[in-house]
C-alpha cells in the first residue's frame, strides 16, 4: 500500500479533511475508517522522516489502542529492550561512572507491573517509526493520504468547510468538507482560521537537544554492566547541569541543556556539558540538534463550528514524563467515534460539543504536570550543584543521593496516573452517580468503575482482556443483572439508533472492578453510565448520545 501519488488529485468533497499527518492525525484517520468514515489526510512533508529522536514514550493508554488498531505487535518488537524487562530508572553522575542505583520507573513498561493494569506493557519507540506503522494501518483501512500538500486557507461556513490546497508541483485545489480537524502542530493554520486563541506558562528557557557520538566510548558499552541490565530510562547527574539521555542507537546518545531562552552556545560550550556528562573529556561530533522553548500552551477552545483541533494544534507542553503525543492521541480517539456518530445521524449536537468539555481539562492538567516535571528537574540540578563530592562516598552514601534525586522528581517517572486515569469530570454526555472516586493523582489510578473515567482493564477466563471485547459501538456490560432492566436499556437505544451491544461477565470475573450490575462504556473505552437499573431508558439514552 502507497500513499496517493501527487497527480491523483484531492476529492472535490469528503466528509472529513484532516490537516497534519503526525501521530495525532494518523490516528484520528485510524478511528474514523474504523467507523467507516471517508477521510483524507494532507501532509506538507513528502516523507516521513527520520529527523532527531523525540516522541518515544508509547504510554500504556495509546498502546491499548495500538492493540484495538492492529499495530501493538509490529511497534512492540522495534521497542527499547533492556536485558531486564523490569525498566527501572538509572541515576548516574556520568556515563562511565557506577550508577548511584536504580530506582522504580512506573510506566509500565513490565508486563507483570501492568498485567492488573492494562492488557499489554507500555513501550518505548522513536516516533518515525511509530508514524509509519500508523499511516501503513490508515491506507490499509481505506484512509487517503496526500503527502507534499500544503494547505493554504480553509474557512467555513453554516454547512460546510472550504479548504484550499496546494499541490507538490504549485497548483491549488479546493476541497469541502463537513469537518476539519488541524491536527498540524503548534503554529496550526486550522487553530488560527478558526480564531482560537492559547494561554499558558511563559517559557522559562530554552532547552536545547543533540545528539553526539564519544570517540572510544560507544554507548552500548557504557551501559552493558549489571548495574544498567534494567535501565528503562538514564538520568545523568552533573555539578553543572542534569539530562535524560536518550539512547537511539549502539553507538550514538543524546542529552539537552536548558538556557536563557535567546542564549547561544558556543559549540566548544555544547562539547563541554556533553564531556561532562560522559566523565571524560573524549572527542565528541554532534550527529543532530533540535531544540524547544520550555513552556506551555493550551488552546482556550478546542472546536469552533465545523473546525476541530486536536494534538500540538491544541496543546503543548515540555517532553518532561513523555505525554505531548500520548495526550493527542487521546483526543483524536475521543474526537473520532463522535464526529462518526453525528455524520451517521444518532450522535447528537452535545456529543460533538463534549469533545471540547471532556479534553480541554485533560491537555491543561497534562500540560501542568509536565511544566512542574520541568521545575523539579530544574530544582534538582540548582541543589545538586552545591552538595559535596561524591567521590570517596560509600555506596550507602552514593544510593542515599540517588534517593534524593528521586523523590523529588517522583512524578517524572511515575505517570500511571496521567497516562490511564484522564478524567471527564464535566462533560454533558455522562450520567454521574453517587459514588465520587478519589482526587486525581497522576502517579496513581483509580482502579474502580466509575462515569467519565477509562473502563478499569479486567482479564476474561478465555485469557482475553476486556479491551479486545470493546468494539467500535457502545457496550452494556452486564454483570448478572436483571434480564428486564437490561432489556428496557436495548430496547431504548435501539429506538434511538444507538449501536448498543451486551457483554455478560460473571461477579467472580468483574465485580472486584465493577460493582454495578450494568456498565455503559462508550466508543473510547469511557463509562457513560452505571447502575441496576434506570427509571427513564430512553433519556438515559438521549444524555449519552448528546442528544
Amino acid at each position: 500500500m502507497t500513499v496517493t501519488k501527487p497527480s491523483e488529485l484531492l476529492p472535490e468533497s469528503i466528509p472529513v479533511l484532516i490537516v497534519g499527518a503526525g501521530p495525532v492525525g494518523l490516528s484520528l484517520a485510524i478511528e474514523l475508517r474504523l467507523h467507516g468514515v471517508e477521510v483524507a489526510v494532507i501532509e506538507k512533508d513528502l516523507e516521513i522522516v527520520e529527523g532527531h529522536p523525540k516522541g518515544r514514550s508509547n504510554d500504556l493508554r495509546t498502546v491499548e489502542h495500538y492493540r484495538r488498531w492492529g499495530v501493538s505487535d509490529k511497534l512492540r518488537k522495534l521497542s527499547w529492550q533492556p536485558a531486564n524487562s523490569k525498566q527501572r530508572l538509572v541515576i548516574t553522575e556520568s556515563l562511565i561512572q557506577k550508577p548511584l542505583g536504580s530506582f522504580p520507573l512506573f510506566y509500565g513498561r513490565d508486563a507483570e507491573e501492568s498485567n492488573d493494569l492494562a492488557a499489554e506493557p507500555s513501550f518505548s519507540v522513536p516516533q518515525p517509526i511509530t508514524m509509519r506503522f500508523l499511516q501503513a494501518r490508515a491506507l490499509e483501512l481505506g484512509a487517503s493520504v496526500f503527502r507534499g500538500w500544503k494547505l493554504i486557507s480553509v474557512r467555513q461556513d453554516e454547512d460546510r468547510v472550504i479548504a484550499e490546497i496546494q499541490s507538490p508541483d504549485d497548483k491549488v485545489y479546493s476541497i469541502t468538507s463537513a469537518y476539519t480537524v488541524g491536527c498540524d502542530g503548534p503554529g496550526s493554520l486550522v487553530r488560527k482560521s478558526a480564531g482560537i486563541q492559547q494561554k499558558g506558562v511563559e517559557p522559562i528557557g530554552r532547552t536545547l537537544s543533540f545528539m553526539v557520538q564519544a570517540e572510544g566510548h560507544r554507548i552500548s558499552d557504557l551501559i552493558s554492566s549489571p548495574a544498567h541490565d534494567a535501565l528503562g530510562m538514564l538520568f545523568v547527574l552533573s555539578p553543572r547541569i542534569s539530562s535524560i539521555i536518550s539512547i537511539p542507537g549502539k553507538d550514538d546518545w543524546g542529552y539537552s541543556i536548558t538556557v536563557p531562552d535567546g542564549k547561544v552556545l558556543t559549540e566548544e560550550e555544547i562539547l563541554s556539558v556533553g564531556q561532562e556528562i560522559l566523565g571524560v573529556k573524549a572527542n565528541l561530533r554532534i550527529l543532530s540538534q533540535s531544540s524547544y522553548k520550555v513552556f506551555t500552551r493550551v488552546s482556550e477552545l478546542y472546536q469552533k463550528g465545523r473546525l476541530l483541533i486536536a494534538g500540538d494544534a491544541s496543546h503543548l507542553c515540555p517532553p518532561t514524563g513523555g505525554h505531548n503525543m500520548n495526550v493527542g492521541i487521546g483526543d483524536a480517539v475521543n474526537l473520532g467515534w463522535k464526529i462518526a456518530a453525528v455524520l451517521k445521524g444518532w450522535g447528537g449536537q452535545k456529543l460533538l460539543e463534549s469533545y471540547d468539555i471532556e479534553r480541554r481539562p485533560v491537555g491543561e492538567r497534562v500540560s501542568d504536570a509536565a511544566m512542574k516535571n520541568s521545575y523539579d528537574l530544574k530544582k534538582v540540578a540548582e541543589i545538586f550543584e552545591r552538595l559535596s563530592s561524591l567521590e570517596d562516598a560509600s555506596e550507602e552514601e552514593r544510593l542515599r543521593r540517588g534517593q534524593l534525586v528521586y523523590d523529588l522528581t517522583y512524578p517524572e517517572w511515575n505517570i500511571v496516573g496521567v497516562a490511564l486515569d484522564q478524567r471527564y469530570d464535566t462533560s454533558p454526555v455522562i450520567v454521574r452517580d453517587n459514588h465520587p472516586s478519589a482526587p486525581y493523582d497522576g502517579t496513581k489510578i483509580w482502579p474502580h468503575a466509575t462515569p467519565g473515567h477509562r473502563a478499569p482493564h479486567v482479564w476474561l477466563p478465555d485469557g482475553s482482556p476486556l479491551l479486545d471485547h470493546l468494539g467500535e459501538e457502545f457496550t452494556l456490560l452486564d454483570v448478572e443483572a436483571a434480564e428486564e432492566n437490561v432489556q428496557e436499556i436495548l430496547a431504548a437505544a435501539d429506538r434511538a439508533g444507538l449501536p448498543l451491544k451486551r457483554l455478560q461477565l460473571s461477579a467472580v470475573v468483574a465485580r472486584t472492578k465493577y460493582a454495578a450490575e450494568i456498565t455503559i462504556i462508550r466508543p473510547d473505552q469511557y463509562i457513560s453510565w452505571q447502575g441496576s437499573q434506570t427509571n427513564d431508558p430512553e433519556l438515559l439514552v438521549d444524555i449519552i448520545r448528546g442528544g
